[in-house]
Order: C-alpha cells, then sequence, then structure tokens
C-alpha cells in the first residue's frame, strides 16, 4: 500500500503518529490511578443524582433518612415497576396522544428485568452487584434509564426497587443520511422489545455508496429465560448476500465463572479500493468464517475479573475478477501499489487462546457522548490479548502466528475533567514478517467549561504494515474529517484529531427530543511511509497535506425511541481543499453518540 517512488515524507509525520500510540499505551499500561475518590460521579451527574433520586451504589448506602445498610444485610423482596413511556402525572405528558402511547405500548414484562439482576430474594445484599445490574439493564436499547433504589426494613432485610423507563420500540419509516459527499438511505420496520419480551426483530432495506441490503434479522439475548444469546441474520444484497448465525453464553458479568459460544458467518460481496474518495478498484470476495470457543473465570477477586478464553477459528477468503472492473483497471492503477492482480485466496484455521483482564473501576456519567443519558465508563485498566497458530495441520493454507491484542483505561485530571485511552493492534506472523498489520491508539479527553457543557478533544494514530489485498487505511468524511469526500485519503499511516465544543440542553421539545450542539475541527492526514510508483504528480501533492476542516452543527438527541440515537445535523468548510472538493459539505448523519 505505498504511493510514489522518492517522494520522501517529512519525518514529523512518523513521529507524530509514534508519540500518539505510545502514549495511549503508556496510559493503558501505567497511568489508571486506583485511588477511589477519583471514580466518583461529575459534579453534574451528582448534581442531578440529589435533585431526582437517591444516592445510589457506594459501599455503605443510605437511602434518604435511613441509617446505612450494614454489611451481611438479606435481600428480603425485589420489586420491578416499569414505567410507561409518558408519565401523566408531569406537566405536559398527560395530552391525549401521550395517553394513547401509553395504552399502545407494552411495557417491559417484569419477569425480563428480573432475570438479567444479578441478585435476587435471600442473597447477601451487595452494593456491587447491584451497580453491575444497573449497567447490564442500561444496555438495553429498550429502556431509557434504571434506577436501583435499596430500603432498609425494620427487621434488617432489604428490599430492593427496581425502576425502569421503556422507550417507544416498535418502529418504522424511512431515513436519508449524507456525509463525504455520499448519500445513503434506508426503509426499515423493527421491534426491539416485541410484546415487552426484549426480544428484538428487524426487516429493512438499506442503500449506501457500496451497495443495497434487504435485510432480516433477529435477537434474542435471554433464550429460553437464560443468559443465552441467540442472534440470526440474512441479508440479500445487490453486489451478494451475508448470513450470520450466533449462539453464545458470555461471560455477562464480572463475577461470570464461564462462558462458551459458536459464531457463524458468511458475506459475499463487492470490495472496491478508494483513491482521492473515488472507487478505482474492485474484485468479489467470498468469506466464510466459524469460531467455537469456551472461557473460564475465577470471577471478581481483588478489583478484578481475569477471564481465559480458547477456541477454534476457521476463516475462509477467496477473490474473484468483478465483471465492473475490467482486469486492465487493475494493471492500469497507479494508485493502489503492489495491487497488479487479484488478492490470493488465504485459508486460517487455528486455535487459539486469550486472556482478559478487567480492573472494576466503573462510573457514571452524563452528557458526555450521549444526550441526557446514562453513560457507563470504566476507568479501570482494561487487557486482552490472543495467540493462535494456523497450520496446514488443522486445514490452514499455511503456517501464520495470529496475534491481536487491546488496552483500555481512564482517568481524572481534575473533578471535571476525563480523560480515556485505548489501544489495539492484530496481525499475522509468516516467514519472518508480519502481515496484515493493523495497530492504532486513541486518547480522548473531556473538559467540563461554560457550566456543564463539554470541551472535547480526541487525537488518534493508526498504522498499517502489508495489508491484505481487501483492505485499506482511509480518511474522509465517513471516518472523521468531515469537510472532504468520503475515502478521501489512503495510506499505511493515518493520524486524525477533533477539537469539539459541545451544549447540551436540558430542554425536552415536545417530550420527545433533547437538543444539542457543537463547533468542531478536525485536522488529518493519511499517507504512506515510502511511497512508490506514485505517477500522478496531483495525487503524490495532494497526499503529502494534513488536511484540515472546521464546521458547526445541531444535535437532536432522542429520549423516547430505542434507537437512543443522535441525529447530526452538520455543515463543514474544508480548509486545504483544491477545485474538486465542494467549498461547503452537508452532512445529515445519525449515531449512538454525540
Amino acid at each position: 500500500m505505498d504511493s510514489s517512488r522518492g517522494v520522501r515524507r517529512p519525518p514529523v509525520f512518523d513521529r507524530v503518529c509514534r508519540l500518539t500510540a505510545a502514549s495511549a499505551l503508556v496510559g493503558a499500561l501505567f497511568l489508571a490511578h486506583p485511588d477511589p475518590g477519583a471514580a466518583q460521579p461529575s459534579p453534574n451527574l451528582s448534581s442531578w443524582l440529589r435533585a431526582s433520586r437517591p444516592p445510589v451504589l457506594a459501599t455503605g448506602i443510605e437511602v434518604r433518612g435511613a441509617p446505612a445498610i450494614p454489611p451481611g444485610s438479606v435481600i428480603g423482596e425485589v420489586r420491578v415497576v416499569a414505567q410507561d413511556l409518558f408519565d401523566p402525572e408531569k406537566p405536559g405528558e398527560d395530552g391525549r396522544l401521550f395517553r394513547l402511547a401509553n395504552q399502545v405500548h407494552r411495557s417491559t414484562r417484569p419477569g425480563v428485568i428480573e432475570r438479567q439482576l444479578l441478585f435476587k430474594p435471600g442473597d447477601v445484599f451487595s452494593p456491587e452487584l447491584i451497580a453491575e445490574s444497573a449497567r447490564l439493564l442500561r444496555q438495553n436499547d429498550y429502556l431509557y434509564d434504571v434506577d436501583i433504589r435499596p430500603v432498609l426494613r425494620e427487621d434488617g432485610k432489604v428490599d430492593v426497587e427496581v425502576t425502569t423507563r421503556d422507550v417507544w420500540t416498535l418502529e418504522g419509516g424511512a431515513s436519508f443520511s449524507r456525509s463525504g459527499g455520499a448519500n445513503n438511505t434506508s426503509l426499515w420496520v423493527e421491534d426491539t422489545n416485541v410484546l415487552g419480551t426484549g426480544k428484538e426483530l428487524s426487516i429493512s432495506r438499506i442503500g449506501t455508496v457500496d451497495r443495497t441490503s434487504n435485510l432480516v434479522r433477529y435477537r434474542d439475548p435471554n433464550l429460553l429465560g437464560s443468559r443465552v444469546r441467540l442472534t440470526l441474520s440474512y441479508a440479500d444484497n445487490s453486489d451478494g448476500g451475508r448470513e450470520r448465525f450466533e449462539l453464545e453464553r458470555p461471560f455477562y458479568s464480572l463475577s461470570s465463572r464461564w462462558a462458551a459460544g459458536v459464531r457463524a458467518f458468511r458475506d459475499d460481496r463487492l470490495e472496491q479500493l478508494y483513491t482521492a474518495g473515488k472507487a478505482i478498484v474492485g474484485f468479489n470476495h467470498e468469506h466464510e468464517f466459524l469460531e467455537i470457543y469456551g472461557g473460564l473465570s475465577s470471577g471478581l477477586r481483588e478489583g478484578a475479573a481475569r477471564r481465559l478464553r480458547f477456541g477454534f477459528t476457521w476463516s475462509d477468503d477467496a477473490f474473484t475478477l468483478s465483471s465492473k472492473f475490467s482486469r486492465s483497471a487493475f494493471k492500469a492503477s497507479s494508485s493502489i501499489p503492489k495491487l497488479v492482480t487479484l488478492p490470493p485466496d488465504r485459508r486460517l484455521a487455528y486455535p487459539w487462546i486469550s486472556f482478559e483482564s478487567v480492573q472494576d473501576r466503573f462510573v457514571v456519567e452524563r452528557d458526555l457522548d450521549r444526550i441526557q443519558r446514562s453513560e457507563d465508563l470504566n476507568l479501570g485498566r482494561q487487557f486482552n490479548l490472543l495467540l493462535g497458530l494456523s497450520s496446514p495441520a488443522f486445514g490452514g493454507d499455511g503456517e501464520r502466528w495470529i496475534v491481536q491484542s487491546a488496552a483500555s483505561t481512564g482517568w481524572r485530571p481534575t473533578r471535571r475533567q476525563l480523560v480515556l485511552a485505548q489501544l489495539g493492534g492484530s496481525t499475522r506472523w509468516a516467514d519472518g514478517d508480519a502481515e496484515d498489520l493493523v495497530a492504532g491508539g486513541k486518547v480522548r479527553w473531556y473538559a467540563r467549561d461554560f457550566g456543564d457543557q463539554v470541551f472535547y478533544a480526541a487525537l488518534g494514530a493508526d498504522l498499517a504494515h502489508r495489508l491484505d489485498g481487501e483492505d485499506q487505511l482511509l480518511l474522509g468524511g465517513d471516518s472523521g474529517l468531515r469537510g472532504y469526500p468520503l475515502r478521501y485519503q489512503a495510506g499505511d499511516r493515518r493520524v486524525l484529531l477533533t477539537l469539539e465544543q459541545r451544549f447540551f440542553s436540558d430542554r425536552e421539545l415536545f417530550h420527545l427530543v433533547h437538543l444539542g450542539a457543537a463547533v468542531f475541527f478536525d485536522a488529518g492526514q493519511a499517507w504512506f511511509v515510502n511511497p512508490r510508483s506514485q505517477r500522478d504528480p496531483k495525487l503524490a501533492a495532494q497526499e503529502r497535506r494534513i488536511l484540515k476542516d472546521a464546521g458547526l452543527g445541531l444535535r437532536l438527541g432522542s429520549s423516547r425511541s430505542s434507537r437512543g440515537a443522535v441525529l447530526h445535523l452538520d455543515v463543514a468548510f474544508p480548509l486545504d481543499a483544491n477545485r474538486s472538493i465542494e467549498r461547503v459539505q452537508w452532512l445529515v448523519t445519525t449515531r449512538d453518540t454525540f
């Protein structure tokens, strides 16, 4: 994945990439401070908690007007209160339309909530299990928020009241989004909480720059009332198809002692490689994948859960020339070095073993990446390492070592600041060299300003080496550089800086939507360290430039929808654009975060 011969890259770019990755690694391995005082919610969240509900989940829990719950207390009764979409007692939510919505909507059944709790009547009361139960429940798209409130009885037992608020889950319609100068459309009907059972069923037609897809998907997160998860999906695409099957019992909590699962996946699609935002090479890619795994853990000990997984993975990739791109396009393409023929077929078959450690330092935040919704963040150290060996003895086409790793952590420089760092990478080692190596790191900084507004800064860097022929390291309007076309730059190094002033409002328009706004600046570049055979001097000059953009946007966060999505309405201005790029980029996107 190189560019033209003779074009020297300024060493500053490599230094920025290496320093960013190094800083993320140092943060992930050494900078997490296990100071209990540093893991408290922000002042903004603390005020909201004090104003709306009793303090929850600290050792020695106190309930309003009641003494601290003594250690060793036994849970008496567990009550689940599933609230309607709208509260008739709340001003403005007692209208006829809102009452009709409450009547039509099927609230989540109490049994569905109870089966996800990590405690039951007769258990010894544990603040940690209550906190984790709340986190597990908040992962459900069909719940807006969760409040678990312990109440100390006169006889010394503790009743636990679990209050949830549903969102509207039966949805259908059409959507439109635009980013990087490309449009995406979709038509869908879905229910993420069918008849209040917590099961998901969706039928959709999605059109993107790559393909049109007709998709049917079913997901059951608690199969037959157990901790087993089932996922089935089928897609009929304009360039092929996709099938997926997953049946697994994961490590669903920090205290889980075992896990097991099987995953199967088949995908047939047209792969396209991009230069300057335009597809210049394409080929058919058939991918089949099967994985079986098991895992063991000693549970949560000394503030961390350590897990050992072992399994077997089979992955087969086959490539054929697409009729959309002639073979001459491969040979004429000077923008994709070394790709003058189809990528070779590839088969991996390997047993593997992995180790994972998760430190329990979770905090609950609000108005960071989501609008008026609770956000669970882990400031503890998390680490994962996987090692496998693919060999002809197991069915592979060669001998390769498989290595995957990831690490993350977080800390608070002050009570009104939060830093999150992550680092990850994967590669295959064969014939004395790494292949398909991808590694990167990212550091995110949140700082409260202007009262409880947020200034956000993120710096990320990625590197690649001997990528598979179907893969590219890209940067553009669909990957964070909002003022430029999608997939605009390609390379084996990438750096992206994002600065964003975020504004949150506690106003709820029509009792349906929360408002937010942002002013942002992006700067980044993707480039090749050792460019060669880059015949187009204009493209070579473009690759040498750091690209920058600035803009502003409106955020609309759904407060009653299961999608919980944030609609982004942005206008971005490229600051280093040539004549081929529009001077104003309009973006309409839907994301899970701000």
